[in-house]
């Protein structure tokens, strides 16, 4: 390999390491994606504000718009794609209604003037055609905004007295840490920590705690509800525990903790 062949090869996998990290601290801080979708959205409100203005100029003009339409619908599609099926779904759809609310009149120009609408005959004009692009937009932008909310606020669409999820029971329970250790804290940090700490005392797998049939149940559970120092801890199934720590079972001695997968088939 010559060493032109070898320096394109370096700068191309530079380039692309660059791009993944960029990618990946954007999508790490998931808000500032939140930045160019409402800047798209306020870009597309002054597109459509000009509509009426250019149908009748050059055709370069309109092209413009539709360009310019086109990719402020994709920075506002890229800032909820993240998010998930629904709030992508929803977008599209909302996607599509801006597109033909700002598109529409300009094509609008060359459908007949009299339509027929289940044997109604319906007078196409000018204000009909701009009635009709409104419509699809505003549609079209509020969609838009629904998916936003879902994607980056979405208890905003909750009802007051919704009931809460089946794992908020395990909301009260610190997460135990091995790692940690609390010697240079002070009380009140060591209190106020989302993670609890150990004191010296030997360790052991918490595995070795349980039976061989928990063992085989064991991928279900994402923290194990376990007794350390006559308190309760949620317990990542990979970590260890002082020797005196006690696995709590239920009334029919199953092991007790936070699962893994929910539904009816797990």
């Amino acid at each position: 390999m010559n060493p032109a062949d070898a320096a394109k090869i370096l700068t191309g996998d530079l380039i692309f390491k660059s791009i993944r990290y960029i990618f990946r601290r954007v999508f790490v801080n998931k808000i500032t994606l939140l930045v160019p979708g409402l800047l798209g959205i306020v870009l597309l409100f002054v597109l459509h504000s000009t509509v009426d203005s250019v149908i009748s100029s050059e055709s370069a003009m309109q092209n413009f718009i539709i360009t310019m339409t086109i990719v402020l619908l994709f920075l506002v599609e890229m800032s909820v794609v993240w998010a998930g099926v629904i709030p992508t779904s929803i977008s599209i759809l909302g996607l599509v209604l801006v597109f033909t609310g700002i598109a529409f009149p300009f094509y609008g120009l060359n459908i007949s003037h009299e339509g027929n609408f289940k044997g109604v005959k319906v007078l196409v004009t000018n204000e009909s055609i701009s009635q009709a692009a409104n419509a699809y937009f505003f549609l079209g932008v509020s969609m838009l905004c629904l998916s936003m909310v879902i994607a980056f606020r979405p208890r905003l669409l909750y009802t007051k007295n919704r009931p809460e999820s089946i794992d908020s029971i395990w909301n009260s329970y610190q997460l135990w840490d091995h790692k940690h250790k609390n010697g240079g804290e002070d009380i009140d940090s060591y209190l106020n920590n989302n993670y609890a700490s150990q004191s010296v005392e030997p360790v052991m797998p918490i595995k070795d705690l349980m039976n061989e049939k928990e063992k085989y149940l064991l991928w279900r559970y994402e923290y194990v509800l376990t007794m350390i120092h006559n308190r309760h801890y949620l317990v990542g199934i990979q970590s260890v525990v002082p020797i005196s720590s006690i696995i709590l079972r239920d009334n029919m001695g199953r092991m007790m903790g936070k699962p893994k997968y929910t539904g009816f088939f797990v």
